[in-house]
């Protein structure tokens, strides 16, 4: 089992923040869509920053921003280095967060259930005589 470091996640931190800036204000690909840095892993090593998203629209809108994201990358490292006092910056991956999407589906199974469980009782009320 892996434990976590404090740097790493001191490091992490600082990388969501930076990413996150420099996506909003100075990445200007419309690709990208309107993403939101959710998550950061760095790796034991400090060499690699995985780096999870979420974003608005559809899955081809997802791919858009994916791409977006991928091309990009150098792009962010180059601006990020500056902010982290760090001897090597991490290599960026990019990957799409589906913890949103899956607890929205969850939210929408319980809704059901709660739907029905209410026109259950109200067809067992409807059907006793009072």
């Amino acid at each position: 089992m892996h434990i976590e470091s404090i740097r790493q996640r001191k490091l992490a931190d600082q990388i969501m923040h930076q990413v996150s800036l420099i996506i909003n204000r100075k990445l200007k690909d419309p690709r990208k869509g309107f993403v939101t840095v959710t998550h950061v892993k760095v790796s034991g090593d400090l060499r690699i920053a995985n780096i999870y998203y979420t974003t608005l629209g559809n899955q081809e809108q997802r791919q858009r921003s994916q791409t977006a994201l991928n091309h990009a990358k150098s792009f962010i490292r180059s601006e990020m280095a500056p902010q982290l006092h760090i001897r090597y910056i991490p290599e960026l991956r990019f990957f799409y967060d589906e913890s949103g999407d899956y607890s929205q589906h969850i939210e929408s199974l319980l809704q059901k259930i709660k739907k029905d469980k209410t026109r259950e009782n109200e067809t067992a009320t409807d059907g006793e005589e009072v």
